[in-house]
């Protein structure tokens, strides 16, 4: 062990030796110091535990929003969409315990779940615009519904990023269930293809 602590010292010290160009530092890098600053280290039982808090809040407040749904029938879209609306944000959030809110924000626009992030947060934006909206909106209730139905669709899809083939497994579980012609087709294709 101390030999170890010897070595990484005469590194530390050959790396201060060496002529190394100090680049400055880009916005968003310290933005990125100064919003971790503000965060205390966590223990990774606090993360555990802040994140398992954050998605039963966010889990309560979902699922908490179908009380309102009487009231969303009735014309009234504002009770059911904020509540179920927040209750995503809230369990969305849950994950920066996980892994810090700027390591959150670049794994959300990171290229596998860049159309996922920009489909759930606009269709969140969405919801809250068509039930706040003040003016006459035909059929509102519909296109709250679908508006929710996507958001849950792209909040699935998002979540289904941090599993490993878990899209895949998706995909080809819902090819073969809604589409049964489809797979045939494809599985025949992929036949005839081989044959070539």
């Amino acid at each position: 062990e101390s030999q170890r602590q010897e070595m990484s010292e005469y590194f530390k010290q050959a790396y201060t030796l060496l002529p190394v160009e100090q680049r400055q530092k880009e916005w968003y890098e310290d933005l990125e110091e100064q919003v971790c600053s503000i965060f205390p280290a966590l223990t990774y039982q606090q993360r555990i535990i802040g994140c398992l808090t954050c998605l039963l809040i966010g889990f309560i407040l979902s699922m908490g929003s179908t009380f309102r749904l009487i009231k969303l029938m009735e014309g009234d879209p504002e009770p059911f969409a904020t509540m179920y609306t927040i209750g995503n944000i809230v369990g969305l959030f849950s994950t920066c315990f996980l892994y810090g809110p700027v390591s959150q924000v670049k794994q959300m626009f990171a290229p596998t779940r860049l159309v996922a992030t920009a489909v759930y947060l606009f269709f969140m934006a969405t919801t809250l615009l068509l039930a706040f909206y003040p003016e006459y909106i035909p059929v509102r209730v519909m296109w709250l519904l679908i508006s929710i139905f996507f958001q849950f669709l792209a909040l699935v899809w998002y979540n289904l990023s941090y599993i490993p083939f878990a899209r895949e497994i998706m995909k080809n579980m819902c090819q073969t269930m809604c589409c049964k012609d489809c797979a045939a087709q494809t599985t025949s294709d992929e036949g005839y293809w081989a044959q070539l």
